[in-house]
């Protein structure tokens, strides 16, 4: 039975096969050749994209408010396909450098994020690479969850090799975020309970 509720939302969606109707010269961004098709100028472009200023404090703002590190990167992964920059299955090899590089910015920042939603073990190297980590670099870490969606994809080890640029992981040591941390640090203050007067008593 449909409810009263939710009847004002029937037909707002589209309808299945509506897509396959549309004018070939209007076709949606991802239905056509992706932006990029290399791994290691696609990681470079959302690593250059999370350092702008605004960029980083909105992902630090959600990391910061508990919303896991794993739906942080899905989120603007499936904003970079929708947007025609890459295909699903690279969308898929980004997710490993994509949460590496927010973990290293909550770091930076003095934020404990947490990893995922259903807090799964991932293992996180933080040793130095060796020569055997960069022969894997490549390796595809991501396992596809029995829904078969993006959404449920899982992250078995992330290591600093994803990222792959040896640039990239210089800079994110050497990231400035003091404005940011002071930015964060008043927002939890702002956040505090206040005592409220009316629990003061007179001595």
């Amino acid at each position: 039975m449909i409810t009263d509720e939710a009847k004002p939302f029937l037909f707002k969606g589209a309808i299945p096969g509506q897509s396959l109707t549309n004018s070939p010269d209007s076709k949606y961004p991802w239905e056509g050749p992706p932006q990029m098709v290399s791994q290691r100028e696609a990681t470079e472009k959302i690593f250059l994209d999370l350092l702008k200023p605004e960029n980083m404090e909105t992902v630090s703002n959600l990391m910061s408010d508990g919303m896991p590190v794993a739906d942080v990167a899905q989120m603007l992964l499936m904003g970079g396909f929708s947007k025609g920059k890459f295909n699903p299955d690279m969308m898929l090899n980004l997710l490993e450098p994509t949460m590496y590089i927010l973990l290293s910015i909550a770091e930076k920042v003095g934020i404990d994020p947490k990893i995922t939603r259903e807090d799964d073990e991932i293992e996180i190297d933080d040793e130095d690479s060796t020569e055997e980590d960069l022969q894997n670099a490549d390796e595809i870490k991501n396992v596809i969850g029995k829904g078969g969606r993006f959404q449920d994809a899982k992250v078995q080890k992330i290591s600093p090799t994803s990222v792959g640029s040896l640039n990239i992981k210089e800079q994110l040591e050497t990231l400035d975020t003091a404005k940011l941390q002071a930015s964060l640090l008043e927002k939890r203050k702002q956040q505090l309970p206040q005592e409220s007067l009316l629990s003061k008593t007179e001595v």
